[in-house]
């Protein structure tokens, strides 16, 4: 009786459909902001596949980080249930945070700078989900792996784009 009430589908599906709702209109923001347009006159490293196509995973993959948000919120309660669900949250916002700041910015730069810190800050989250939560864990390797290419990409367009920049021209 005393057991709180767990999470149910519902507050998956509002989860969701509220991320959607960011992502996309983030999304728009960046094409009618013209930062799209700057991102296509960097220069990309030969293995770099096409904008359109990270645009498309870049939508997808903060959903795996949401259900996984959910999935640690349904396990039995433990110590690590609120440093999870605290974790995940703000991996969320820092990958909102790191769109932004690219983006609003333009330098490219800083925008590796903020995906090293969000990389190092997702490998703690991940750790910490797990802990709380096997599957929820596992989840989180998806976002993780999504990070890693990005940092490897944004490394790549700071290398190729060695323009002028906060961060002191790495």
């Amino acid at each position: 009786m005393g057991e709180k009430k767990r999470p149910g589908i519902a507050t998956l599906l509002i989860y969701l459909i509220g991320l959607s709702g960011v992502a996309g209109g983030l999304s728009g923001w960046i094409h009618a902001s013209g930062a799209m347009a700057w991102l296509t006159s960097l220069e990309a490293p030969n293995w770099a596949p096409a904008y359109s196509l990270l645009n498309l995973v870049g939508l997808a993959v903060p959903l795996f980080t949401m259900i996984s948000l959910w999935i640690v919120q349904r396990c039995s309660p433990n110590g690590m249930r609120l440093a999870a669900t605290v974790m995940i949250a703000l991996l969320l916002f820092g990958m909102l945070g790191q769109v932004i700041a690219f983006f609003a910015l333009r330098d490219v730069t800083l925008g590796f700078l903020i995906a090293l810190a969000l990389w190092v800050f997702a490998l703690f989250a991940v750790w910490v989900a797990g802990r709380a939560c096997k599957p929820a864990g596992v989840l989180m390797w998806v976002p993780y792996a999504w990070l890693t290419f990005l940092l490897v990409l944004g490394f790549e367009l700071m290398r190729l784009n060695n323009g002028a920049s906060y961060a002191g021209g790495l």
